[in-house]
């Protein structure tokens, strides 16, 4: 992750207009009920709840009264997690890359909102902040994950499995695909990772007995609102961490 850069985009100026730009207007409105929807029935009474890579807070502010952590790599983000949202256990600064031990087999509800995971130098380090939501859920929870599927740039087609394209035959999987977003202001969002979704589910399933997909309802999405879908995984498996 480059951690200059996130900290350079995810500013004050950003954070104050975060939640106004990407989850309250047009279609944003749309999805982020859908999700809150979705959040409130995921949380049991009496759970704990851990949003990672947490940014403004908006999601954990919806939910008064649960107890409810985040973390963040920004400050500017973190000081309105932290406004939004003055009963929470508390907001760490940190690295969503890097493990924290204590955490653990603590939170019943792990979420990671608005594709944070993708802000990583390659699969393999997707695949380490997976190892490490998993870890921190507890036996009963659950881990919850819009994904950002590349089949829904502008409508690119991106098919994850291709037989006999090359010679020897043989099958070709696209994993993945690398994008940049360069805001108009000058913003940037470099080389960030979108595994293909088969990538994901299937590195929750290295964890994970239930892992499905939930599709939201239709709307306008750069063009391709139906492959809007978030990841559920369930029923965590004993000492569900990855080997290095």
């Amino acid at each position: 992750m480059d951690r200059r850069q996130v900290l350079e985009t995810y500013d004050d100026e950003y954070a104050r207009t975060y939640d106004r730009r990407f989850v309250l207007p047009g279609h944003y409105g749309v999805k982020t009920e859908f999700e809150l929807k979705l959040l409130s029935e995921l949380l049991e009474p009496g759970w704990k709840w851990l949003d990672v890579g947490c940014g403004t807070g908006y999601f954990l502010s919806r939910f008064r009264g649960v107890e409810r952590a985040g973390i963040d790599l920004s400050p500017a983000m973190l000081a309105h997690a932290r406004e939004a949202n003055p009963d929470a256990l508390f907001f760490r600064e940190g690295d969503f890359t890097e493990d924290v031990p204590e955490w653990h087999g603590q939170w019943d509800l792990v979420t990671s909102m608005w594709y944070a995971y993708g802000m990583v130098e390659s699969l393999a380090a997707v695949r380490g902040v997976v190892d490490n939501l998993a870890a921190w859920t507890s036996d009963r929870g659950v881990c919850f994950l819009p994904l950002f599927d590349p089949r829904k740039i502008r409508g690119v087609k991106v098919p994850y499995l291709h037989r006999n394209v090359a010679f020897p035959p043989g099958t070709v999987l696209m994993t993945g695909v690398t994008w940049s977003w360069i805001e108009a202001s000058g913003k940037r969002h470099e080389h960030m990772v979108a595994p293909a979704t088969e990538e994901m589910m299937s590195m929750f399933e290295d964890h994970f007995d239930a892992v499905e997909l939930v599709r939201y309802p239709s709307f306008p999405w750069f063009g391709r609102g139906r492959h809007v879908k978030a990841l559920i995984a369930r029923k965590k498996r004993p000492a569900a961490r990855a080997v290095p």
